[in-house]
């Protein structure tokens, strides 16, 4: 019962986002979802420096609705692997979100990976930098507006389903940090674009976003 496509129900001790997990399963909303080459794809990125990338596809609509088409993840390669995998895919993109950490300059070679992607034709945007449990809340609150396709996002989706709090046994409680391993990618790159959709209130001036009512023409492009 375990297994990602069997359910959600068994879930792992101290997820994080479960609940929500389940309720996006129950609402018929992991599904097959199909690229619309009429609407721009947006990334958004979570930039591993000796462990994985992790990125995002998405397209949003205007009635608030977001498509979460695709997932790609990665260990020990560099920024060229990314562009290539951006060209392979072959979607048409709009804005490329990176974690502020990606305007670091190294060691080595004096530049950041901002400029370095640039040079690929990565031209990121930076996303938003708040505490990790304002960006966690703001994950949850994007779920509701979210279709995830099951097949391509499905290592994007195990990665939040594994997400989760260790379990303090001696005070009897989840500790305040999530856990970093090998969930943690996926589940931050989430977590940037959750912040860039809903970003904090003192950031811009507050908007009511429109009640998430699924199309029921939702896929046919």
């Amino acid at each position: 019962d375990q297994e990602f496509e069997c359910s959600f129900e068994a879930a792992v001790k101290g997820a994080i986002y479960s609940a929500e997990l389940e309720t996006a399963r129950a609402d018929g909303r992991i599904t097959n979802v199909p690229y619309d080459p009429v609407l721009p794809v947006e990334t958004d990125w979570d930039l591993g420096v000796g462990d994985s990338t992790a990125i995002w596809f998405t397209q949003s609509l205007k009635t608030g609705e977001i498509r979460v088409i695709d997932y790609y993840e990665a260990s020990g390669e560099g920024l060229p692997h990314y562009a290539n995998v951006l060209t392979r895919k072959g979607y048409h993109y709009g804005k490329h979100w990176a974690p502020h950490d990606i305007q670091v300059r190294e060691l080595g070679s004096g530049r950041s990976r901002l400029e370095t992607a640039a040079t690929l034709g990565i031209r990121f945007v930076i996303a938003p930098n708040i505490p990790i449990e304002d960006g966690i809340h703001a994950g949850r609150m994007l779920f509701p507006r979210c279709w995830f396709d099951q097949t391509k996002c499905r290592g994007g989706l195990e990665a939040l389903q594994h997400y989760r709090r260790d379990y303090n046994s001696r005070l009897n409680e989840f500790k305040a940090t999530p856990v970093h391993d090998w969930a943690s990618h996926g589940a931050d790159a989430w977590r940037g674009l959750s912040v860039r959709h809903q970003p904090p209130k003192d950031a811009v001036k507050p908007m009511r976003l429109p009640e998430f009512q699924p199309s029921p023409n939702a896929w046919m492009g």
